[in-house]
This record gives structure tokens, C-alpha cells and sequence, in this order.
């Protein structure tokens, strides 16, 4: 453990790459938030309603 943390410490990032990498990372979890969570929510909210409305107008029926 102590050679990984010294690789890390000989490595001599700049405060600049490190916040380019944490800006980077962020954005990246805003992106995928909007291509993929939002829109898998919003489609399985809309399936659930429909499923919802099916249910009970069919239970209607009888």
C-alpha cells in the first residue's frame, strides 16, 4: 500500500488536473442523469399509468 501511495505522491498532478478530472466526472454524471435515468423514469412512470388505466377500465367492464 505504501508504493501505490507513493506513486500517487511522485506523480505531481496539478491542482488544474485534478479539477479538470472532478468537472469532467461531474459532467459525466449530468449527462448520463439526462440520457439515460430521466428518460427510463419518465417511460416506466408513463408504463405504469397506462397499466394503471387498463386495470381498472377493465374491471369496469364486468
Amino acid at each position: 500500500m505504501l508504493q501505490i501511495s507513493n506513486l500517487l505522491l511522485a506523480a505531481d498532478f496539478t491542482p488544474e488536473v485534478a479539477n479538470n478530472s472532478a468537472v469532467g466526472m461531474i459532467g459525466s454524471f449530468i449527462a448520463a442523469a439526462l440520457l439515460i435515468v430521466i428518460p427510463a423514469t419518465a417511460f416506466l412512470i408513463f408504463v405504469s399509468q397506462k397499466d394503471s388505466l387498463d386495470r381498472t377500465s377493465a374491471s369496469g367492464r364486468r
